[in-house]
């Protein structure tokens, strides 16, 4: 019988075709969830704003246009920003920048020729959520039975509903090497997933993490309300990076 992984509903209806990796991150057919687990309101309520949120932020929005990886429907991805915005580009090392009204004149009289974006989410809650969302279904991609245990119920309404009983939190890690390669170099369409993993690790006091690497980027966030870490000296700022909700 069909089951939402999500508001545990069985009445459905059921008619989403669910891609745990978004297809604007690289997700093809080998990411779809099987059919019965994803009821069509719940979809609703993640593609609409969730998602759509997360996807739209630092640092899904500079991944997608930093590698020309186009919109599910097929669009050149872009993003804006306070000088201005910038679109990806077909040819490797470049990028299409519109300046903002302020900056239009500076800029075409060559007296700016550095921009400066800020990598920092501007929600990181829909972030947060938006891994909950791909750790759920990752588990039930491997185990129907074991996603609807009742200790992934926190996940589950913070994922969909915002609701949290403790502070949640999601560490970052970006190779700053393979970014600039990446850049220089380009990628073909058919490279964007194979350096893909979407995986749920168990530590051994018992906390299981959702884990999740797109290229340069790597992305962990436990599946409960738990201690924020600390960095230590091997992992630090700028290449690791921790974000509280």
């Amino acid at each position: 019988m069909p089951k939402c992984i999500f508001c545990k509903s069985t009445v459905g209806p059921f008619n989403t075709r669910e891609h745990i990796l978004p297809e604007s991150l690289g997700g093809g057919d080998w990411a779809v969830l099987p059919h019965g687990l994803f009821c069509d309101t719940c979809q609703n309520i993640f593609g609409s704003s969730i998602e759509q949120q997360a996807l739209g932020d630092y640092p899904f929005n500079q991944l997608r246009v930093l590698l020309a990886i186009p919109t599910k429907k097929g669009k050149t991805p872009w993003f804006k920003f306070g000088e201005g915005t910038v679109t990806a580009s077909l040819r490797p090392n470049t990028l299409q920048y519109e300046p903002s009204i302020p900056f239009k004149r500076p800029t075409n009289e060559g007296r700016k020729t550095q921009i400066r974006i800020v990598a920092h989410p501007s929600k990181p809650d829909m972030i947060c959520r938006f891994l909950l969302k791909m750790a759920l279904e990752i588990i039930a991609y491997h185990n129907v039975s074991t996603v609807f245990e009742d200790k992934y119920d926190k996940a589950r309404r913070f994922a969909l509903l915002g609701e949290k009983s403790g502070d949640w939190w999601y560490l970052q890690r970006e190779n700053i090497v393979a970014v600039d390669k990446r850049i220089k170099t380009g990628i073909r369409p058919p490279e964007w997933a194979e350096p893909v993993k979407l995986e749920v690790t168990t530590f051994k006091n018992g906390a299981e993490i959702f884990y999740l690497k797109l290229l340069y980027l790597e992305m962990f966030t436990p599946l409960e309300p738990h201690i924020i870490p600390s960095l230590d000296d091997v992992h630090k700022e700028p290449e690791y990076r921790i974000f509280t909700v």
